[in-house]
């Protein structure tokens, strides 16, 4: 119910994802994870000129990517909600 927009950021861990299923490697796997949640948000009723989507890969991790608590941690979406100026 607010008036913001929102940006979906899509992420993943170090691993390379299924070449036959992301092409496009983890770039792909976390743009597809971020319009995912993007089409969810947009089926709850958020007006779609208010929403975008984005991919950063394994750029931005959270955790380190040598463990698998870590891993697992660096695959997520981020939901930010832009502030108006």
């Amino acid at each position: 119910q607010i008036p913001n927009s929102v940006v979906v950021e899509g992420h993943t861990d170090k691993i390379p994802p299924d070449a036959v299923r992301w092409p496009g490697g983890n770039w792909q796997l976390a743009a597809e994870r971020s319009v995912g949640v993007l089409q969810t948000l947009e089926d709850y009723g958020v007006p779609a000129e208010r929403l975008s989507a984005s991919s950063y890969g394994d750029t931005r991790p959270v955790q380190s990517n040598d463990t698998e608590e870590g891993r697992a941690q660096n695959r997520r979406v981020d939901i930010v909600i832009v502030e108006k100026l």
